[in-house]
C-alpha cells in the first residue's frame, strides 16, 4: 500500500465514502422513525379527541356503570384505552391485547406510578418491557368530586410491533439502495482516480523509455504541477550527457597521453642497449603500469550508471570473446560450451558487459584443464550467467577476499585487480556474483543481471 499511490486513494475514498453513507443511512433511519411515531402519536390524540367529544365525557361519569354510556364507536378499537384515578383506581377501559388484558388488575396502578414520576400533563413515549414494546399515550386532567380535586389519567397503549416491522424493512431498503450506491461511487473513483493519475503513469512509461534507451528525454504537456518535474528531469539528463561527454573525453586524453609515454619508456630503453635481463624487468614494468592505468580508468567508469541504460545482446558479444580466447589458449586445445535463451538482453552498457565477461572467460580459459562451459539464461527480469571450468578451482580460504583489490586465485603473475573490476562493475547494476564448486570439477562463477 505504501507504494501505491492509487491504492492509497482508493483507499481512502472508500473510507470517506463509507463513513458518509453510514452517516446519511443512520439520518434517514431516525428521521423515519420519528415521523412514525408523530404518526402513532397523532393517531392516539385523534382518539382521544373522540372521546373526550363522547355526549358524556368520561370526568362527568361517576360510577363504571354510568362509563359504559361512552359511545365506543367514535372511539379507535385498535387502541387499548383507561381511564384510571390517580391512587390507582381503574375507572373505565376499553382492552384488546391480550398481555395487557392479563394485566387489567394491576395496570392502572403501575402506570399511575409511573407517570406520577414524570410529572406532565401530557405524555408520549416508546417503551420496552418484558411483554414486549409499546406506545404509551396519556393525558392528565383534574376534576372536583365531593368539593375536592381528584386527578385522572386517560392513558392510551398500542402495540408498537407494526412499528418496528416498518422501521426494519425501511433500514434494510435503505442499506440495500446505499451498498448499490457507494459501488456505483466506488467505481466511479475507480475510474476518476485512473484519469487522474494519467500522467504519473505516463511519466512512469516514459522514465522506463529513457532508461531502456528507446528515448532521450520527457515529453511536454504535462499538467503545471508535475511541469517543474518534467522540467527538472530532463535538464538532469542533458547535464548527465554533457558531464558523461566530458568524463569520456577526459579519460581517453588521459589513456593517450599515458600509453605514449610508456610507448616512448619503452623505445628509450631499447635505443639505450640495456641488457636483455634489464630490458625484460623494464617491460614487465611498463606492463604492470599499463595494468594499473587501464584498471583505474575502468574503475572510473564503472558505477556511473545513469538514467539511460541501452540494451545489449549479450549472444554475440560472449561468441567473439571465446572465438578470440580460444585463439590465445589454442595451445591448450579447450572445449567450449555454450547454451544460451534466445532474445536475451542486457539492460546495460556494452563496455560494461565486456569487461565483465573478459575478465571472467580469460580467468576460465587460464585455469581451465580441457574443458570451459558458458550458460546465459532468463532469470524472472533478469538474465544468470554462469561460467564453468575443470581447473583446480578456488581455495576455500579464498573465496571471500577473491574480489578484494590485489588478492590473486593462484600464485602466479598480475596485480590481482581483474575480479574486482567485475565486482564493482556488478555491483553499479545492483547485480550479484557468486562462486561455487562447478559440475566440471573446478570453479564456478554466477552473476545475476538486469
Amino acid at each position: 500500500m505504501r507504494k501505491s499511490l492509487h491504492l492509497k486513494l482508493m483507499l481512502s475514498s472508500m473510507v470517506v465514502i463509507g463513513f458518509v453513507t453510514a452517516v446519511a443511512v443512520y439520518a434517514l433511519y431516525q428521521t423515519h422513525a420519528e415521523e412514525r411515531a408523530r404518526d402513532y402519536s397523532a393517531r392516539m390524540n385523534q382518539n382521544l379527541s373522540r372521546l373526550l367529544s363522547s355526549n358524556r365525557p368520561p370526568e362527568l361519569v361517576k360510577d363504571e356503570k354510568e362509563m359504559s354510556l361512552i359511545n365506543g364507536n367514535s372511539m379507535d378499537p385498535s387502541l387499548d384505552t383507561m381511564i384510571c384515578r390517580s391512587d390507582g383506581e381503574l375507572r373505565w377501559s376499553n382492552l384488546h391485547l391480550p398481555e395487557v388484558i392479563a394485566l387489567k388488575e394491576t395496570l392502572c396502578n403501575d402506570l399511575v406510578n409511573y407517570l406520577k414520576r414524570q410529572d406532565r400533563d401530557y405524555f408520549f413515549k416508546y417503551l420496552e418491557v418484558k411483554e414486549g414494546e409499546y406506545f404509551i399515550y396519556s393525558i392528565r386532567f383534574t376534576r372536583k368530586e365531593e368539593g375536592r380535586p381528584v386527578t385522572y389519567y386517560v392513558v392510551m397503549i398500542d402495540s408498537a410491533k407494526q412499528y418496528l416491522e416498518d422501521l426494519h424493512i425501511y433500514l434494510m431498503q435503505k442499506i440495500r439502495q446505499s451498498s448499490a450506491a457507494y459501488l456505483l461511487l466506488i467505481g466511479v473513483m475507480l475510474l476518476s482516480t485512473r484519469w487522474t493519475l494519467r500522467s504519473l503513469y505516463k511519466l512512469r512509461r516514459e522514465i522506463d523509455q529513457i532508461r531502456a534507451g528507446k528515448r532521450e528525454s520527457l515529453s511536454s504537456g504535462y499538467e503545471r504541477e508535475l511541469t517543474p518535474l518534467t522540467e527538472s528531469v530532463n535538464q538532469l539528463l542533458e547535464n548527465e550527457r554533457q558531464q558523461t561527454l566530458r568524463y569520456q573525453h577526459a579519460l581517453n586524453d588521459l589513456a593517450h597521453s599515458l600509453k605514449t609515454r610508456l610507448a616512448l619508456i619503452q623505445i628509450t630503453a631499447q635505443d639505450a642497449g640495456l641488457g636483455k635481463e634489464a630490458s625484460s624487468n623494464l617491460n614487465e614494468q611498463v606492463l604492470t603500469m599499463d595494468q594499473i592505468i587501464q584498471y583505474q580508468l575502468r574503475r572510473a567508469v564503472a558505477g556511473r550508471q545513469g538514467l539511460r541504460q541501452r540494451g545489449v545482446e549479450p549472444i554475440p558479444l560472449i561468441e567473439k570473446l571465446l572465438a578470440s580466447l580460444a585463439k590465445v589458449y589454442q595451445h591448450k586445445r579447450l572445449q567450449t560450451r555454450f547454451l544460451f535463451d534466445d532474445d536475451v538482453l542486457f539492460n546495460g552498457d556494452q563496455g560494461d558487459l565486456m569487461e565483465l565477461m573478459g575478465n571472467l572467460l580469460d580467468n576460465a580459459c587460464k585455469f581451465a584443464i580441457s574443458q570451459v562451459q558458458v550458460t546465459l539464461r532468463r532469470h524472472g527480469e533478469r538474465i544468470r550467467i554462469t561460467i564453468e571450468d575443470d581447473g583446480p578451482g578456488v581455495e576455500p580460504k579464498k573465496l571471500d577476499r577473491i574480489f578484494q583489490r590485489g588478492v590473486r586465485a593462484d600464485s602466479s603473475g598480475g596485480q590481482g585487480i581483474g575480479l574486482a573490476v567485475v565486482s564493482e562493475i556488478v555491483d553499479s547494476y545492483g547485480g550479484s556474483i557468486a562462486i561455487s564448486e562447478s559440475a566440471l570439477g573446478g570453479a564456478c562463477f554466477t552473476l545475476e543481471l538486469p
